[in-house]
């Protein structure tokens, strides 16, 4: 019997150890994650737990974990310019009245965070579970 095989329909390698093929499976080390992306992988790992195995054996978790977050954070930054600016929220407010100018930005974030994960973190669209 041959020591090690490859399995021409998955790709997976396995090894040979007594009488058993055992799948020869690494994990790659996790890259440090922001905000969205551990929020996208608690939501898959607790939720989409087939998913999140699929990505994960296949390599691709963090790849797409780094798109969910690309996504995020540039509907984020989208989404606060245009609601500041529909509400007034200026360099000029800042300037006069802080305390105000904080507490609109507070708002706007909190906002803007609950669109984004409810549109893309915790979504199942097609986009983001093609990888």
């Amino acid at each position: 019997m041959q020591r090690f095989i490859t399995d021409e329909r998955t790709g997976i390698r396995y090894e040979l150890i007594g009488d058993y093929y055992y799948a020869c499976l690494t994990v790659e080390k996790s890259p440090p994650h922001s905000k969205y992306e551990r929020l996208r992988q608690r939501y898959l790992r607790e939720h989409k737990r087939i998913m999140y195995f699929n990505l994960l054996s296949s390599g691709k978790l963090y790849e797409h974990l780094a798109e969910i977050d690309t996504s995020a954070c540039d509907m984020a930054e989208y989404l606060i310019n245009e609601i500041a600016r529909k509400q007034g929220v200026t360099e000029k407010l800042k300037a006069t009245d802080m305390m105000r100018w904080v507490g609109l930005m507070n708002n706007i974030r909190a906002c803007v965070d609950e669109i984004i994960l409810n549109d893309i973190v915790y979504s199942d669209k097609s986009e983001f579970t093609s990888i």
